[in-house]
């Protein structure tokens, strides 16, 4: 097959206008200019073929310009890049070029009398950037303090109340599922999730999801009050209707639950604070004794026993405050020999706060001797 001379001559015309289409809008401008004014449809590739001699030197004028360009895959119409200069340009261009290695360029200062170019005056030259949300992350700043003490440690706290108890208590009566054989409703050892029937305290109107308190009774203490020794927190999932008793669900055991067991309305007053407890200066404490203790089956109480003493809210004591059981430096009198220092044995922190006395976590422990009628002082209080 024979192609004619001016068939030639077109396919080779078309093959240079095809080569030089991708960087003509660049090469439009003058080749020894210092600076070049970015036009729709420009990119770094196209500016280093126009002026450097090779596309893969962009680079190069990428360096010079990344005070404005963000990102070498977007420049914009408007701005203005400053290129490598006529010496700069020829060894770069002569300079043998590896495809992956970088060519480092050393740049003169900038005239300090160069206007600053403009960062954005239009939108880009070829694609548009996805602008994506940034979510919203919580940081310590913005959430807040957590509590000074956990509310589980309020609730499940044993407390000093009247001598006679809590009045007009409502009480645990027998558990709501039927039993798979021949046998009355459950009456003891409920367990956790267990619905259970209740007798609302009296006032109470006991609506869905309201929560109470079932306790016990522990020992009186003269002089200061009924020991409350709560043994599980129940939640309302169907309000007493014509007279029916309310249906309570387990949410939290802290003992046995049995038939017959007192219920009280959830009562978390003074609970929530995060403030941290102020230092009381060095005697200048309220002091109280140790009255009850509440043990669980062991010898010695320790961390996170609770431990109850005479002062209440009267003295201005509140939830998140401080002590220290110790026992007082002991006066021989300088004839049987020298005094007994003072003994310092743990420290607390305060859950739970009646008119009738207080009741406190431990927290720390120095000695074994955590016994009633040991002495307590406040250490700290919160603001």
């Amino acid at each position: 097959m024979k192609i004619s001379r001016l068939g030639w001559s077109l396919s080779a015309a078309a093959l240079v206008t095809v080569g030089s289409a991708g960087f003509a809008h660049a090469q439009a401008v003058r080749s020894d200019s210092a600076t070049h004014t970015v036009k729709r449809g420009d990119t770094l590739w196209d500016l280093a073929q126009a002026y450097l001699g090779d596309s893969y030197l962009w680079p190069e004028i990428y360096r010079l310009n990344t005070d404005q360009i963000e990102d070498p895959h977007w420049i914009y119409p408007g701005e203005i890049l400053r290129l490598p200069g006529h010496a700069e340009a020829a060894a770069i261009a002569a300079a043998p070029v590896t495809r992956g290695d970088t060519t480092h360029v050393a740049t003169g200062p900038r005239p300090s009398d160069e206007p600053e170019p403009p960062r954005r005056v239009a939108g880009p030259t070829v694609f548009t950037p996805v602008r994506l949300a940034r979510p919203h992350r919580d940081t310590d700043e913005d959430a807040p303090a957590p509590a000074r003490v956990p509310i589980g440690d309020v609730v499940r706290a044993p407390y000093f109340d009247a001598s006679s108890g809590p009045r007009g208590a409502g009480k645990v009566l027998v558990g709501y599922e039927i039993p798979g054989i021949d046998k009355p409703n459950a009456t003891a050892n409920f367990q956790l999730y267990d619905k259970v029937l209740m007798d609302p305290p009296a006032g109470s109107v006991a609506a869905e999801h309201e929560r109470y308190v079932a306790y016990v009774l522990g020992d009186y203490v003269e002089n200061v009050g009924m020991v409350v020794i709560p043994t599980a927190l129940l939640q309302v999932v169907r309000a007493p209707r014509d007279g029916d008793a309310a249906i309570v669900e387990v949410l939290e055991l802290y003992s046995q639950l049995h038939s017959g067991q007192l219920v009280v309305p959830l009562d978390t007053a003074g609970a929530g604070a995060n403030q941290i407890p102020v230092a009381v200066p060095a005697g200048s404490g309220q002091t109280a004794k140790v009255r009850y203790i509440h043990r669980d089956k062991t010898v010695l109480p320790s961390l996170d026993y609770y431990v109850m003493f005479d002062l209440s809210v009267k003295d201005g004591l509140r939830i998140g405050d401080e002590i220290q059981l110790y026992r007082p430096r002991v006066d021989q009198g300088g004839d049987i020999g020298p005094s007994i220092p003072e003994i310092a044995i743990a420290t607390g922190q305060v859950v739970r706060v009646t008119p009738w006395g207080a009741t406190a976590r431990i927290t720390s422990q120095e000695q074994p001797a955590i016994r009633v009628g040991e002495s307590v002082r406040i250490t700290a209080r919160m603001p």
